[in-house]
C-alpha cells in the first residue's frame, strides 16, 4: 500500500519513520516558494542552512559565485545579499549563482528531515511537479514548516492539496488524521485556487500571511499563489550540507 501522511510541524515528525520515506518540506511563506523561484530562474543550487553562522561559513567556502540569502522574523538579515521574497530572485540576479539560504522556519524544517531517504521541497508554484514526483514513492511524508513553532494554515493547505492528488489519482491511501484535516482545509480553498488573487485571500488569513502583511510583504501572498508557474522539483542532492537542485 502506498501511503501519505502529514506532519503539521517538524516537531511532530516520528524520526524513526524517515529512513524509508520521501519527505516533502513545505514552507509556502516563503522559503520553499523562494527555492522554486530561484531554481526556476537559473540558480545553480540552493544550500539550506539552519543558522546565520552556518550560512556565512558555507558561503565563504564556495569557489564560485553565490548569493547569501535569508531572513529572521520575515525581514532581511543584515549583511546578506537578498531577503526571502520571491521578487528578489529574478534571472538577472540569480542565474548560475549558488543560493546560500537560512530562514526562520523553512531551512530548519529541512534539517529536521535530514535522515529521510529522499527530500524535496514543495510550494504552490510547483504543486503538480512535486505531486508527480511523490507519486513514484511508496511512502510520502508532507512536512509543514509552520511559523515560529506553531501550525500555519498556508502550509496545511498545500499539504492537503498534494495529499488529495495522491489519494484521488495515484493509488495512495492514508489513515493519518493530520492528512485528512489538511485535505479538508484544501477542499475549502480549492474552488477558487486557480485564481492567485483568491488563493492569496486564503493565505492572508493564516498566521504566516498575517505576519507578512504586518511587516510590509503583502504582495508576496499573490507571488506564492501562482499554481504551477514553476514546473520543477527542488530535490536534495547532498545531505551535509543540504544542497537542493532541480529535478
Amino acid at each position: 500500500m502506498k501511503s501519505v501522511s502529514v506532519a503539521l510541524l517538524p516537531s511532530l515528525i516520528q524520526r524513526e519513520s524517515l529512513a524509508d520515506c520521501t519527505a516533502v518540506v513545505i514552507d509556502v511563506l516563503r522559503a520553499t516558494s523562494v527555492i522554486a523561484t530561484a531554481l526556476g530562474n537559473g540558480a545553480a543550487g540552493v544550500i539550506a542552512c539552519e543558522s546565520i553562522d552556518q550560512a556565512q561559513r558555507q558561503a565563504a567556502n564556495l569557489p564560485g559565485a553565490y548569493k547569501l540569502c535569508g531572513e529572521r522574523g520575515g525581514l532581511p538579515i543584515d549583511g546578506f545579499d537578498l531577503g526571502n521574497s520571491p521578487a528578489e530572485y529574478p534571472r538577472e540576479v540569480i542565474a548560475d549563482k549558488t543560493v546560500v539560504m537560512t530562514t526562520t522556519n523553512g531551512t530548519r524544517a529541512l534539517a529536521a528531515v535530514d535522515t529521510a531517504a529522499d527530500v524535496l521541497t514543495a510550494s504552490f508554484l510547483n504543486l503538480s511537479a512535486a505531486s508527480d514526483y511523490c507519486a513514484q514513492s511508496a511512502d510520502v511524508l508532507l512536512v509543514c514548516a509552520g511559523t515560529d513553532g506553531r501550525i500555519s494554515g498556508e502550509d496545511v493547505l498545500l499539504a492537503g492539496a498534494i495529499a488529495k492528488r495522491l489519494i484521488a489519482s495515484r493509488g495512495f491511501e492514508t489513515t493519518d488524521d493530520s492528512a485528512l484535516l489538511a485535505i479538508a482545509a484544501w477542499e475549502a480553498a480549492e474552488p477558487v485556487a486557480a485564481d492567485p488573487a483568491r488563493l492569496a485571500e486564503f493565505l492572508a488569513l493564516s498566521k504566516g500571511g498575517r505576519n507578512l502583511q504586518r511587516i510590509g510583504f503583502a504582495d508576496d501572498l499573490q507571488r506564492v499563489a501562482r499554481i504551477d508557474s514553476v514546473p520543477l522539483v527542488p530535490r536534495r542532492v547532498s545531505r551535509n550540507p543540504c544542497i537542493l537542485r532541480c529535478e
